[in-house]
């Protein structure tokens, strides 16, 4: 149960930030936005303000902000379909009843024959009462009807499409750099929960170089051979140029100075299939300290190390592709994402928030990959409209976009399916 709450909790917060970068951006670019919704499938709760209808959804696995005018939305209406409209004193339509579960009067019944709701913003039908054809506007603040919610149907100025193309840059991109904001916070909050590593020695690891060479709880680290050494940052810097090389350590002890001679140990870190991380250590654990401007500077710099860990397996995954060596093992969907998840809220807090900051800059950085269901995607038709100064052929792109949609239905069904056999069928 803690294990669920966690994942939900963790997904539901990178999910939440990650649209709310959209939607932000989006209504400073003028563009409207009629749905800003956590998780898929049906809908759990809905709250309406302004012009936006804010959801809650049941299967806690995404979100989106649906924008008008980005080619993600589809067209409600078909033809031959049989809806109930409401139209206004000067037979403009302002509501598009698209079920029963509303409690409009007066309206009136046709049966679609064309629609048009990006430019031209009309509505061919025939009226089921008189069985005539007319071709009825769209008023300007006019709404679809939605299991009881209102939808309010963009004007061509406000949608996405008729954006100029740096707006449209920044609302894609505001999505992956708020999820690395994410995790720049994160990582600032656990740096001011747990301190900043010292010079100071406040536990001396079983079976270590430090143990052997006499290194004892309380001592202060003040020089390594001729360096003078003031933080743990200075130690770990001196150890990786120095490599595996005798040292001298001078600390100091019960208010006297002492120099211990001591070798460090090569320590090899598997970080991905291929690649091993090598560090020198002398195993202690630092005494920490609590400062107000440390944790900003150790926050920034584990984003960083994240960032550049995410960047090396995201290479690894690719060159895999085209040596042969790729594996689904190599991904995790939302049930890998959730075992993970359960295994870490057992260790506590501290894990779990290191492990939200992970995951928030590895959606950041793979919803900027080139693929067009992708935030990355979508950016490089932004890039060709700026080069080329025409937006891509709208039919060109809908196969594009479609087309990755299909792929990345797939690599989810499989990498769900492989999680699934390794986690609960082996």
């Amino acid at each position: 149960m803690l294990g669920l709450l966690a994942f939900i909790l963790v997904f539901g917060l990178i999910v939440t930030v990650h649209e709310l970068g959209h939607l932000i951006f989006a209504k400073r670019a003028g563009i409207m936005c009629p749905e800003f919704a956590i998780g898929m499938g049906p809908k759990l709760f809905s709250y309406k303000k302004n012009e936006t209808l804010y959801t809650i959804r049941m299967l806690p696995v995404g979100g989106y902000v649906m924008m008008a005018g980005s080619g993600m939305e589809e067209n409600p209406l078909k033809a031959g379909m049989n809806v109930n409209i409401k139209k206004n004193s000067n037979g403009e339509v302002t509501h598009i009843l698209l079920d029963d579960q509303h409690q409009f009067q007066q309206i009136e019944q046709i049966e679609v024959i064309d629609s048009d709701f990006d430019d031209a913003m009309f509505i061919d039908g025939v009226n089921q009462f008189t069985q005539q054809q007319e071709r009825m506007h769209i008023a300007d603040q006019s709404y679809f009807v939605r299991e009881g919610d209102l939808i309010q149907i963009a004007p061509p100025s406000r949608q996405f499409r008729t954006k100029k193309p740096w707006p449209k840059f920044l609302t894609l991109f505001a999505g992956p750099f708020f999820n690395f904001l994410l995790t720049l916070v994160l990582c600032i909050i656990i740096a001011f929960m747990i301190g900043s590593p010292t010079n100071g020695v406040k536990e001396v690891a079983e079976d270590s170089p430090a143990m052997s060479a006499g290194l004892k709880a309380g001592d202060k680290i003040i020089q390594l051979n001729d360096e003078k050494v003031d933080t743990f940052g200075e130690i770990k810097a001196y150890l990786a140029d120095n490599k595996d090389k005798p040292l001298i350590v001078t600390v100091e002890r019960d208010n006297n100075t002492e120099k211990i001679n001591l070798q460090p140990k090569r320590i090899e870190t598997q970080i991905s299939k291929t690649k091993k991380e090598t560090s020198y250590q002398i195993g202690f654990l630092p005494e920490r300290q609590f400062s107000l401007t440390d944790p900003f500077i150790n926050g920034f710099n584990e984003t960083m190390r994240y960032a550049t860990l995410i960047f090396t397996l995201l290479i690894e995954l690719f060159t895999s592709i085209f040596t042969g060596s790729f594996s689904f093992n190599m991904l995790n969907g939302p049930v890998g994402i959730y075992k993970f998840t359960d295994t870490v809220a057992q260790q506590g807090l501290i894990p779990l928030l290191n492990l939200a900051a992970m995951l928030s800059i590895n959606i950041g950085i793979m919803n900027l990959i080139p693929i067009p269901a992708l935030d990355g995607g979508r950016i490089l038709f932004v890039l060709y409209e700026a080069i080329f100064r025409r937006p891509v052929n709208k039919r060109v792109e809908m196969i594009i976009v479609g087309a990755g949609v299909v792929f990345m239905f797939f690599v989810m069904i499989m990498v769900t399916w492989n999680d699934i056999s390794r986690y609960f069928l082996k």
